[in-house]
């Protein structure tokens, strides 16, 4: 296994150790709802002072407290909470001169060089030693290809993971304590009695202030850890990832920084505030819903986490929808599932997408990660296992085996988000209902490698000792025992993988209890079906990069090739295991034309090999396989071929209930529209007539006026008369 690789997974998981050894101590917990050690939080004297700091100087100003607090080297939890609580105390009008004195551009500075984030924020930090580990990959790995596990390099390493992990650890709860003194410069604390803030209060969000703090690397930090889907490492690190939903609420508070948190800070980054928060948010509240039972969190850690992700993410997103309220719709940032919901009508068709890679996420998400019956009546197993007996053994609902369980039911939480899912190369897998430390794995060859297109089936039991123990893995895709697909797959299902403790490796690269399920997988993935794995035979490599390396590869290739063919292929089509049937139909189906290609080229490679040998006897080359028949074989693949063109389509009843939902759309559609066609014409009608109605009622009220008028004029030319006839003539 390569360094980098195992490096990568040793230290992701090395806290949980740390931890282990912490938690045996009383605890209690801290203003910000973290869970702190009792032994530190009671440095913190009723009136704010440290039992081991002397006594602060009464003449100093806060700003001056505050700036020796940041000073010190290295940082007191104690007075960093010390410093939280001055900030909070004194007004906001105060609050200005921490910006104008250069308070606050010194935190944001330390911030930036404490966190973990990009490459770019530590880039100067580490660049001495990352030249110092690139110059010992060149000089022992010259030849090899980068993260591929060929037999070379040394089983000797001074790496500490211990160490590394330690520093990780601390580092990031001094990246806790200062963003909760940032969040009290900004609000106050505890954050969640300051969220209600009026905007006209907080004069010292200066432009300024805000400048300072949009060009720093809070946003940066906000960015790389929320992007973090990993159930597993997030609930190994509660109180960093609590924190850092703090400070996005506590920016949320003040509409100066809202904008910062919904437009992406960079071209390539996404909206802090639209998209990251909602989707760790909906992550985090899933896995809870599906997995609270199983994990048992008996300490409430989870779901008080859960509770305050709620609280704290409605927060951001209402001040972010507040806030886009307030813009033309053609200035609000669209994300990506604003997109895709855009669009009237229900979503189209996969057959109508050109992208490969889309129609094959697009229909094998949903099996990516999928339970099935293997315990059958009385507790026995109704399929096939290679760990039979061992599972058989152990009773999963024992007292003593709870950490176990929560721990494998945390990693399949985790996993769900994590797994490799594209159309050169996949993960499935699929567990027991009812007991999570049963599991079938189906890995597809990637791309580009002798294994492409075929689906490898392996078996794994999680031993009564995890995670101290790794895992146990067999490999089912032998072909009866017929065929080894690797140096590193023997046909009896043996996997030899230093991180499974089956190979001889360098410590970084072996089982540690901080290892996981997910690297395992990868691994195999990574490390075994690779593009030469000629050269993964102990003692192969010298050849590698030599022509008579590369001809022995190749002709070596050429057999795995037909082997994947006939085996990972083929005979999966034919015989698919129950649990895997739907994946496996789907995805021959959706790799079907790459298949019939691989197969076309594969007859015609054995062709150009073997067509000047009249006897068609084998040439020199290494392998390991004794059958050698290429008649046998070119009729074996020209059945595959025939078999593939014969197939009929999986998602012919998936297509049929498409077409009917869009069939039925389209009615009410056109339902809708003649509704509404007649609404209108119904509204136009009455219009018409009230018009008519009005014309008439006008008439005759002119009419009424007229007659009225004639009537009067009538009376009064009668009146006239009648006072004429009674005047005496003179």
């Amino acid at each position: 296994m390569s360094q980098t690789s195992q490096r990568s997974a040793s230290a992701n998981a090395v806290a949980q150790k740390t931890r282990d050894r912490r938690k045996s101590k009383s605890r209690r917990r801290c203003w910000f709802g973290c869970l702190w050690l009792s032994s530190r939080v009671s440095l913190i004297r009723p009136n704010g002072r440290s039992a081991r700091s002397p006594e602060p100087d009464e003449s100093l100003t806060t700003i001056e407290r505050v700036t020796s607090i940041i000073n010190e080297k290295p940082l007191k939890m104690a007075h960093v909470l010390r410093a939280a609580r001055l900030i909070t105390d004194i007004s906001f009008t105060d609050r200005k001169q921490f910006v104008d004195c250069g308070v606050i551009h010194q935190l944001l500075e330390l911030i930036g060089d404490t966190a973990i984030s990009d490459s770019s924020t530590n880039s100067s930090r580490n660049s001495s030693d990352e030249q110092k580990r690139r110059a010992r990959r060149n000089s022992s790995v010259s030849l090899s290809h980068k993260g591929i596990g060929y037999g070379t390099g040394s089983t000797r390493s001074r790496w500490d993971i211990e160490r590394t992990v330690e520093e990780k650890l601390v580092r990031e709860e001094h990246l806790t304590w200062l963003l909760s003194m940032f969040n009290s410069f900004i609000t106050g604390w505890p954050i969640s009695e300051h969220l209600k803030i009026k905007a006209e209060d907080m004069v010292h969000m200066t432009d300024n202030a805000v400048q300072l703090i949009s060009d720093s690397s809070i946003l940066s930090i906000l960015e790389y850890n929320l992007r973090n889907d990993s159930f597993f490492d997030v609930s190994e690190h509660i109180e960093i990832y609590q924190a850092l939903l703090e400070t996005a609420a506590s920016m949320a508070a003040c509409p100066k920084l809202v904008p910062c948190l919904v437009r992406p800070y960079t071209q390539s980054a996404k909206s802090i505030a639209k998209e990251l928060i909602p989707r760790f948010k909906e992550n985090i509240l899933a896995i809870q819903a599906r997995w609270g039972g199983t994990l048992e969190e008996t300490n409430f850690r989870m779901a008080d986490f859960a509770a305050k992700v709620t609280l704290l993410s409605d927060f951001v997103i209402d001040a972010a929808r507040a806030y886009e309220q307030t813009l033309p719709p053609e200035q609000r940032i669209q994300t990506a599932t604003q997109r895709r919901t855009s669009h009237a009508g229900p979503v189209p068709r996969v057959q109508d997408v050109k992208d490969e890679e889309a129609i094959y996420k697009n229909k094998m998400q949903e099996l990516q990660l999928q339970t099935a019956k293997f315990i059958g009546d009385f507790g026995k197993l109704c399929v096939p296992y290679a760990f039979k007996k061992e599972a058989k053994n152990i009773n999963p609902f024992s007292p003593h085996l709870r950490d176990r369980t929560k721990r494998i039911a945390k990693e399949l939480a985790s996993i769900a988000n994590a797994l490799p899912l594209n159309a050169s190369n996949s993960i499935y897998v699929c567990y027991d209902e009812g007991r999570v430390d049963i599991i079938k794995v189906l890995i597809s060859g990637p791309d580009d490698t002798p294994y492409a297109n075929g689906l490898f089936e392996f078996d794994i039991f999680f031993p009564t000792g995890y995670p101290f123990a790794p895992p146990k893995c067999a490999f089912l895709t032998t072909g009866s025992g017929n065929v080894r697909f690797n140096p590193n797959l023997y046909n009896d299902g043996k996997i030899c993988l230093s991180i499974l403790g089956t190979w001889e490796g360098r410590p970084e690269e072996k089982w540690n209890p901080y290892c996981s399920l997910m690297q395992v997988l990868v691994s195999i993935q990574g490390l075994i079906f690779v593009k030469d794995p000629y050269f993964n035979e102990p003692g192969f490599e010298r050849y590698q990069g030599t022509e008579r390396g590369d001809e022995y590869s190749r002709k070596y290739n050429l057999q795995i090739e037909h082997a994947t063919l006939n085996y990972a292929i083929r005979e999966q089509l034919r015989k698919p295991s129950e649990h895997f049937k739907e994946v496996i139909e789907k995805h021959l189906w959706l790799k079907k034309d790459a298949i019939l290609k691989q197969a076309n080229a594969w007859i015609e490679n054995v062709r150009q090999d073997f067509g000047d040998d009249k006897h068609n006897k084998r040439k020199d080359v290494f392998a390991f396989e004794t059958g050698f028949n290429p008649l046998t074989q070119e009729r074996v693949i020209h059945n595959l071929i025939q078999e593939l063109n014969a197939m009929t389509s999986p998602f012919a009843k998936e297509d049929a209930e498409e077409a009917e939902k869009r069939e039925k759309w389209k009615a009410e559609e056109e339902e809708k529209k003649r509704k509404e066609a007649e609404t209108l014409a119904e509204i136009e009608r009455e219009s018409r007539e009230l018009e008519l109605d009005f014309q008439r009622r006008r008439s005759s009220v002119a009419t009424s006026q007229i007659a009225l008028m004639r009537q009067e004029s009538d009376v009064s030319g009668q009146s006239n008369t009648a006072d004429e006839s009674s005047t005496p003539s003179p």
